[in-house]
């Protein structure tokens, strides 16, 4: 009844123009490790061409940030977590993942209840910022974390940018 009830809750967000965040902000970032250090390119840099089509799209949806300068991405986890991390899970309930455009302040929250995925976006403060930017409600979390499931699995997203430009 549980799961029933809370995929009538995701559905009807993702189809709300009036979407929130579902995940739940974490105050204590202590607690949290680094597993993932990244980046989102400024608007001006052209990705390789063979560069992961979720990777182009995420770029291209977020680029804006930070004037389109670009921004750092830093990926933690729950300690318990990171070797559920490192094989995308399947996860527990509870949070699973935060990250974070470190110029911005940007945190995107990643938590499973039920063995679903469950997204938020907020501000540092812990203010949610989902419906200030069409690229943080959860619907646009919802159709790339679920549309690319190559890469994105049990609500977690692999290959960083910064990787691509080491080759």
């Amino acid at each position: 009844m549980i799961k029933l009830f809370l995929q009538i809750l995701v559905i009807s967000s993702v189809l709300s123009a009036n979407t929130f965040s579902l995940a739940q902000y974490i105050k204590n970032l202590d607690d949290l490790v680094l597993v993932k250090e990244s980046m989102i390119p400024g608007k001006d840099v052209v990705l390789p061409k063979e560069t992961p089509l979720f990777l182009q799209e995420t770029v291209a949806l977020y680029n804006w940030i930070n004037d389109g300068k670009g921004t750092k991405l830093n990926i933690y986890v729950p300690k318990d977590k990171v070797e559920l991390y490192k094989t995308h899970g399947p996860y527990p309930d509870g949070l699973t993942a935060i990250a974070i455009y470190e110029d911005q302040n940007i945190v995107f929250v990643t938590e499973h209840y039920e063995g679903e995925p469950l997204y938020g976006t907020y501000d540092r403060d812990g203010k949610d910022i989902s419906m200030t930017h069409f690229s943080f409600n959860t619907e646009t979390c919802y159709k790339c974390h679920e549309g690319y499931s190559d890469i994105c699995i049990n609500g977690t997203c692999a290959t960083p940018v910064i990787d691509i430009f080491k080759k």
